[in-house]
């Protein structure tokens, strides 16, 4: 006969592994069940200009050899290279079309425009996109997931974003000279600037079904420093430094190979 205090034992031991077996079987189905993103090459991939004085630039001259490269690493787009100044040329579209701005205005409302713009397009459609912003125009990008995200005022419901590049982007804020811009646009991106301040209210801001965030910086970058190119709160492997790649000019941010090249891999491979 079995002493009654072996009769505890096993029943705690039987209690004991009935738990484990649980606790195992919670940690497979979590992980066997979550989807696993495969390397996508065909989804909309939307490129968002900088920052230009005289409320004009050309998106084409600005980003047709970034979307030649793509193409050459098997990319099949669509491109859609995003306008928002009334004097912007070679764009598909532009954003004066889905909110109310002007060339002065704040990325921050280039970025509700941009929030519309994407979820009216694309997610109300079922459609996920990816996501290239040089300079300003990564502000405008990881505006529009945010405020969507959050539900602020003047942005969409929350947006489909799945890989976001942006290229020397001021996230912690400009050069220093910024400082000396006391209206207009440039002001809203100095260091300090309250809209400034907002965006990195979060650090990794999420789109639906999840967004993944490569940022660059560099060294030879007079516009943006380093350090807030690369100031998102993402792992090591997403942040890419850079010695010598200047802001413009021969070799920038939109024309560099091996940039370009970082670029192809930050948007076809998850987390890279």
């Amino acid at each position: 006969m079995i002493a009654p205090t072996s009769v505890v034992a096993r029943r705690r031991g039987f209690r004991l592994l009935a738990l484990l077996a649980v606790s195992l079987l919670v940690t497979l189905g979590a992980t066997s069940c979550d989807p696993v993103r495969a390397t996508a090459k065909d989804k909309p991939i939307l490129l968002l200009h900088g920052w230009a004085t005289g409320g004009a630039t050309s998106c084409s001259s600005t980003f047709d050899t970034m979307i030649s490269r793509l193409k050459a690493q098997g990319f099949t787009g669509p491109f859609i290279r995003v306008g928002f100044y009334t004097g912007d040329t070679g764009c598909d579209m532009n954003l004066r079309s889905w909110g109310s701005f002007d060339n002065g205005s704040s990325w921050k409302d280039v970025a509700k425009a941009f929030s519309k713009y994407v979820y009216e397009t694309y997610t109300k459609n079922g459609k996920t996109v990816d996501v290239v912003g040089y300079s300003m125009g990564g502000l405008i990008a990881r505006g529009g997931v945010y405020g969507s995200q959050t539900g602020q005022s003047g942005f969409s419901a929350p947006i489909k974003v799945e890989d976001v590049a942006t290229l020397g982007t001021p996230h912690a804020g400009a050069a220093w000279y910024t400082n000396f811009c006391l209206w207009g646009q440039c002001s809203t991106m100095k260091p300090g600037a309250d809209d400034i301040k907002w965006v990195n209210e979060n650090g990794n801001p999420q789109g639906v079904g999840g967004t993944d965030w490569t940022v660059f910086g560099s060294d030879a970058d007079q516009v943006t420093p380093v350090d807030s190119g690369l100031y998102m709160v993402l792992p090591a492997a997403q942040k890419v430094r850079y010695s010598d790649i200047p802001h413009t000019g021969d070799g920038n941010w939109t024309s560099s190979q091996k940039v370009l090249d970082r670029v192809a891999v930050a948007l076809a491979q998850p987390g890279a």
